[in-house]
């Protein structure tokens, strides 16, 4: 703000004197939202899984039981980050994409194939996918570049160096292959874009961009043609969509009941893993699958509203990436199980069976409640009297945004 602009200011308002200022504790609604997505998982996995455990290990538990433990480490890992200043992930941005790029080459150098891609290290007696640590990598690193260059966005040119680092992240998962998490990233890369500033002609052209080029890249693969084929032609010749669809067809309005799945038998493949929204919808109807997006809508709600207040530029974007990425990858998945999207491999988070994702998430979940706790809570403010104005007192709600915040 300009001085003659901060004295005509001073002459219609009231001085403001802050008469306390405290830091709020973590956004409780966002964490039990979180929680209690991951205590259903447990139950849903286990239904979903059960059947096949017992064919394969002859114990009915065994996927709930290694569930069980990532879904521990997960809330251990969101109140341990919690406690952790956000401010730092800045300082680290570029030594975590270097560390994720090189993760990338070490998973397509060694070669081993899962399922028809080399999506994952393997250290033993576990295993992870980089491309979940590359996820993030690229989410703090775009934060912090457009936290720190703010004043340069209107310059096309000075949008180089994020589009080149998200190039070679999203360019060596797409070799993996693993085009939808490619895509992901895309989608949260070009949101943090609008939120940080970016000028909507540029944002357009990079879109345009990004379009054609991934235009050329499916057309390399005939696998992924078929998919979208499939999915234009409603589903028909995909046997994972059908056997989907069907298990919602048999859920109606209340569901068969837990454990009662049939498409879980052996029906739907990776019933326990990307489809489980279908088994969701089979056991406990339309009202329990709508419920399950209602949370994630809640999770958007309140994660948008912690963005807004963030106390500086960096956590509102950091806020605003952690925030689009949990929702984007649960609406899509649900989306493919009802046969509104093409097929993708995308889980949906703190719900589906698998390790790397559940921790990474919750790494996430653990900084956006850090950001939460940072947002300074003003109890009361008093107006200071002036010629001009008179002495007043009002109270100022601890969620009241800030209203024309300008970040530096």
């Amino acid at each position: 703000m300009s001085r003659s602009n901060s004295n005509i200011a001073s002459t219609i308002l009231p001085a403001v004197e802050v008469t306390g200022n405290h830091v709020r504790p973590a956004d409780k609604l966002f964490l039990f939202a979180i929680v209690s997505l991951m205590f259903m998982s447990l139950v849903v996995v286990y239904s979903a899984s059960a059947f096949w455990a017992e064919l394969k290990f002859q114990n009915p538990a065994y996927l709930l039981q290694s569930h069980l433990f990532k879904v521990a480490i997960g809330m251990v890992l969101i109140f341990v980050v919690a406690k952790f200043d956000y401010h730092r992930y800045q300082k680290y941005a570029m030594p975590l994409l270097v560390i994720s790029v090189f993760l990338l080459l070490v998973a397509i150098g060694q070669r081993v194939v899962i399922k028809g891609a080399s999506r994952w290290i393997h250290l033993g007696i576990f295993s992870f996918e980089p491309s979940e640590v590359a996820r993030m990598a690229i989410l703090f690193f775009t934060a912090a570049f457009l936290a720190e260059n703010a004043e340069k966005l209107g310059d096309y040119r000075n949008l180089m160096t994020p589009i080149v680092a998200t190039a070679v992240v999203t360019g060596l998962i797409v070799l993996q292959p693993n085009f939808s998490t490619a895509l992901m990233i895309l989608a949260v890369v070009g949101v943090m874009f609008l939120a940080g500033g970016v000028r909507k002609t540029h944002f357009a052209a990079l879109l345009g961009a990004a379009i054609a080029i991934g235009a050329v890249v499916l057309m390399f693969e005939s696998y992924r043609v078929h998919r979208v084929e499939t999915w234009l032609n409603h589903g028909s010749g995909n046997y994972q969509v059908r056997q989907s669809v069907i298990g919602f067809g048999n859920g109606g309005l209340f569901g068969v009941g837990p454990g009662n799945s049939k498409q879980r038998n052996l029906f739907l493949p990776e019933s326990y893993g990307d489809f489980i929204y279908s088994i969701i919808g089979e056991e406990y109807g339309l009202w329990g699958a709508t419920l399950i997006l209602l949370i994630f809508l809640f999770i958007a709600f309140r994660g948008t509203a912690i963005a807004k207040r963030a106390p500086d530029r960096f956590g509102y974007l950091l806020a605003t990436g952690i925030t689009s990425g949990i929702c984007f990858y649960a609406f899509v998945n649900a989306g493919v199980a009802t046969g509104l999207f093409p097929t993708t491999g995308l889980p949906m988070p703190f719900v589906s069976y698998g390790g790397t994702a559940m921790i990474i998430n919750s790494i996430a979940v653990g900084i956006l409640l850090n950001v939460s706790k940072q947002v300074p809570e003003l109890p009361e403010v008093r107006a200071v009297p002036s010629a001009s104005a008179p002495s007043r007192k009002r109270k100022v709600r601890s969620d009241e945004p800030v209203v024309g915040r300008i970040y530096s």
